[in-house]
Parts: structure tokens; sequence; C-alpha cells
């Protein structure tokens, strides 16, 4: 109904972002009515009525690059620091080499989840977090969007070097890495755009 992954909707509800009841068990639970009116106060389109949820994109299975690439998280990080030089101006910010390694960790973490279970959606969420972050820090915030362009890249040379080596051999894994890198930089800027949205509001 809101168009974003259940992992940001729980952590809108956590932080009293989106209207939310707990049960005596705990579970969250939201009322039609009120998710409408929060729609309404933000602008956005307010359903008639509940669409079902769109499927989830099923791609092949490839835990082979899915290792690979768990592996060789430090080779990724260091691809990524080296692509910065200071003779080279930025378009956004540089962050610092702590917060770049931690970021980094995460994305790869992402993507290979994707690719060991060869469905994207299950891990789109915490990409759409690192988004959502990003679009909360103002002036500055846009640099996580750029910073996620260099850390795709970066992957998608490791696994090519992988590949190369013949330590894949899965068929597919290039056409399933591309389309998961897609899938979480999408994920990213959905959660800047959300997430620039609650802060200018």
């Amino acid at each position: 109904m809101l168009g974003v992954s259940v992992a940001t909707i729980r952590g809108w509800a956590d932080q009293g972002r989106l209207p939310s009841h707990r049960t005596v068990g705990g579970h969250r639970r939201f009322e039609l009515d009120e998710l409408r009116d929060w729609l309404a106060q933000r602008g956005a389109p307010v359903p008639v009525r509940l669409r079902p949820a769109p499927g989830k994109l099923e791609l092949p299975r490839c835990p082979d690059l899915a290792r690979g690439l768990n592996s060789r998280l430090e080779a990724i990080v260091e691809r990524v620091l080296e692509g910065y030089d200071e003779r080279v101006p930025t378009v956004a910010p540089r962050r610092s080499d702590v917060q770049i390694r931690r970021a980094a960790g995460r994305f790869v973490r992402v993507v290979a989840d994707s690719l060991e279970s060869g469905n994207p959606s299950a891990s789109a969420g915490r990409a759409e977090i690192a988004g959502f972050r990003g679009g909360l820090q103002g002036e500055g915030g846009e640099a996580v969007l750029a910073e996620h362009a260099r850390f795709a890249a970066a992957i998608l040379q490791e696994a090519q070097d992988l590949l190369r080596e013949g330590a894949v051999e899965e068929d597919l894994a290039l056409p399933c890495l591309h389309t998961i890198l897609e899938h979480a930089l999408l994920a990213v800027a959905r959660g800047f755009a959300l997430g620039h949205e609650e802060r200018v509001e």
C-alpha cells in the first residue's frame, strides 16, 4: 500500500514516523484509515483499497558468487577507496574511510544475500534503509547515492575477476549480479527519496 519494504515500515513504526499500535504480544498493527490519513497529509495518492503485494523477483541462485564476494570484501573496499583521489573532485562529499568500509560491507552483504537466495526483494529493505538515512541528512546526504554506485562498480569488477579466475562457474552469475545491483541501487534511491521527503516536512 505504501510502496516500501516491510523493513522500512518496521523502522518507521518503531521511530514513531508511521502510526501503528502494538498488541499485548508485541506485534505491530496498522489501522487502514490512519494509513490513508498519513498518506494524504504527505500528498501521496490514497488507495481506494489495498493492492496485493507485488510478486517477488525470482532469479537463479548463485551461491558460489555470493561466497566469492563475501570472501573478497576487503578487496572490494580497497577498490572503492582507491577510486578516490584528492586531485579529482567528487560530486558528493567523501565520507571517512571507516564510514565507507562500514557502508560497503553492508551493501556487499545485501548483494551476497540476494545472490544466495535468488530473491533480491528479501534484502532490498536494508538497502532502502541506507538510502533513507542519507535522505534524512540534508546537505551532503546525497553522497549515499554516489557511494553506492561506487560500491556496485567495485563489486562488479571483483565478480568479473572471480569469473575470469574460474572461482565461479555459475552460468548466469553475471546477469543475475547485474539485476541484483540494479534492484539494490533502486532501493537505495527509493529510500533516499523517502528520507529526503520526511526531512523536508
